[in-house]
């Protein structure tokens, strides 16, 4: 449990020189035409959706509206609910702890990362608002003049806990981007049960047989996938 725990914290607290590789890696997300990606589409009984729930937290990009606040972020991209915000106890925008969700701004490559309630000091010294919060005044985030640029551009997500069955299964029929390496690694750790629950897959429209995602060489000189979850 405490291995989990901390697995789960190292998502939160990154370095300065892997928050500034991840941005880079999604501002190129979808600069080439949409077309030009494979577009996986997965129909599944809405029972095995667990399955993705590593997934959603390591990570997934989407492509939204950028420029925004945190608060407009949640509830216009991701059509959180109010009592769904009140759970979201922690919030990391490119690795700082965010506090006024209304005065941090997402940009194009951000990657924010959200959790209900954590357990320890960690977790209380995280928690937006907390008694702990000025503990931490050094990583707190803090909006910079350059950063409110509107538009369309691509975020990476990450959820954690609980968040996972309140966000999770709108983010995955909206769709996402992987990386291939990303989509290979999910491929190769999904289990029978996965695919009894799996209806249907398609590969640009087209039904595949699941057999063949396991080989890497469909993806050769791909360097993303455009994933989407259909229940029923």
């Amino acid at each position: 449990m405490q291995k989990r725990r901390d697995r789960c914290l190292s998502f939160f607290l990154l370095p300065e020189d892997r928050i500034a590789s991840i941005r880079k890696t999604n501002v190129t997300f979808g600069r080439k035409d949409m077309e030009s990606y494979p577009r996986l589409a997965f129909r599944m009984e809405e029972s095995r959706l667990l399955s993705f729930s590593r997934l959603l937290q390591q990570g997934v990009t989407i492509r939204c509206r950028v420029g925004c606040s945190v608060s407009a972020f949640l509830r216009e991209e991701l059509h959180a609910k109010d009592a769904t915000i009140e759970k979201i106890q922690s919030i990391m925008l490119d690795g700082k702890p965010v506090d006024n969700l209304e005065a941090a701004y997402v940009s194009d490559g951000s990657t924010i990362a959200l959790s209900a309630a954590m357990p320890g000091l960690v977790g209380a010294t995280l928690r937006r608002g907390g008694a702990y919060a000025s503990f931490r005044t050094a990583i707190t985030y803090h909006e910079g003049a350059d950063i409110r640029r509107s538009g369309e551009g691509f975020i990476r997500i990450k959820l954690f806990n609980l968040l996972m069955a309140e966000l999770g299964p709108d983010l995955l029929q909206r769709g996402f981007f992987l990386t291939s390496k990303e989509f290979i690694g999910f491929i190769a750790g999904l289990s029978h049960d996965f695919w009894q629950g799996c209806r249907q897959v398609t590969l640009n429209s087209e039904p595949i047989d699941p057999l063949k995602l396991r080989d890497p060489a469909w993806l050769f000189h791909k360097e993303q996938v455009f994933l989407i979850v259909f229940l029923g």
